[in-house]
């Protein structure tokens, strides 16, 4: 897990059907989510007992219970865990549901029989959405720290926390989020500071200016993971922040002197 994600992520599986349970259990590579634990539940009383005993991050829920719709679970969810995530399981696909769903703040669902592949890919989807507002909520708190400061001492010079130190969560920032978007107005306003006086006092600081930096650190990554050889180059693209595979190729050979393939080739001789 890279430097800055949430630890210690949680996950309940819910069915009054053990067999789908163990067959979720099964089905799913959870090594490739990098959740600590995942619970069980068959019923909703037992799932609102081990919401009190652990912390629960993500859930996926079964629909149809004995003791009541996984839809009345995720309503209490919303009311007494809002910030916990969730996922429906359901044979309907009739549009009532889907509604109530979407009005409990429900992330998505899937249909069975399911396919545990479209499964692990919308839990891992989840995953990097909660490490990323747990990012974001970290960061805009340092942010706000930084102003309070600011507005404290009237005027923008060094005191408990240094324009170093701000840089140095910057950069935190932006190798925790290589795969997302980054420009410096997003930065700008996750740290509360201005465009324009956030890349002067990157530029000041680093030597090199913040467009650079992600670059750096993308292609730095881009050839970590060709390395360790389990991902398509156009995996590694993706996880790297390049939608466009081609300019991705472009970049790397730029900097790298060969192309993607070719490096990748380059190892196996």
């Amino acid at each position: 897990m890279r430097e800055g994600k949430k630890s210690a992520m949680n996950l309940l599986i819910v069915d009054d059907e053990i067999e789908i349970i163990n067959g979720i259990m099964a089905g799913i590579h959870w090594e490739n989510l990098g959740l600590q634990s995942v619970y069980k539940a068959t019923s909703i009383e037992e799932s609102m007992k081990l919401f009190e005993q652990e912390q629960i991050d993500v859930v996926l829920c079964d629909i149809e219970m004995p003791d009541g719709s996984g839809l009345d679970l995720l309503e209490w969810i919303r009311t007494h865990y809002p910030k916990t995530v969730c996922i429906i399981m359901t044979c309907h696909e009739e549009f009532d549901y889907a509604k109530r769903a979407i009005s409990l703040d429900c992330k998505d669902y899937i249909v069975k029989p399911m396919v545990y592949e479209e499964l692990e890919e919308k839990l891992l989807h989840l995953v990097r959405e909660i490490n990323r507002n747990w990012e974001n909520d970290k960061y805009q708190e340092f942010g706000r720290e930084w102003m309070k400061q600011i507005a404290r001492e009237g005027q923008e010079q060094e005191g408990t926390v240094s324009r170093d130190e701000i840089v140095k969560q910057v950069k935190s920032y932006i190798t925790a989020n290589l795969q997302e978007e980054l420009r410096i107005e997003q930065l700008a306003k996750v740290f509360y500071l201005s465009a324009d006086y956030l890349s002067r006092l990157f530029k000041k600081e680093e030597g090199i200016s913040i467009g650079d930096f992600i670059q750096e650190e993308r292609m730095f990554l881009a050839k970590e993971l060709l390395k360790e050889g389990k991902l398509s180059i156009a995996r590694v693209a993706y996880e790297c922040g390049y939608d466009n595979y081609s300019y991705f190729t472009k970049i790397f050979k730029k900097k790298y002197g060969i192309t993607p393939r070719e490096f990748g080739q380059s190892l196996k001789e």
